[in-house]
């Protein structure tokens, strides 16, 4: 499982809890969008699809297909809750 750290989301009253914390995959900074918002939700980490593609096929010297399959593996198939990330479909 590929690893990921926390980054403290700035509130109004500076205070950590488990609802202002992002959940960012290590690896992936180049890759990182933004925050996406819903009602009644913690903000979520957004990544780009083809960047993180692109970034498995230079870090892991793998062919596209092998990226691909990675990604699919590795990011889409977690399930952290509310604070799993997304990923935008930029292809």
């Amino acid at each position: 499982m590929s690893s990921q750290k926390k980054k403290k989301v700035e509130t109004e009253s500076n205070t950590e809890d488990a609802e202002s914390m992002l959940l960012l995959y290590s690896g992936l900074e180049d890759a990182f969008i933004g925050t996406v918002e819903q009602y009644g939700r913690p903000p979520i980490a957004c990544y780009s699809k083809q960047l993180t593609i692109s970034i498995l096929e230079k870090d892991f010297n793998l062919s596209t297909r092998e990226a691909q399959e990675r990604y699919e593996y590795e990011y889409l198939q977690n399930n952290f809750d509310i604070s799993t990330p997304c990923f935008l479909d930029d292809d």
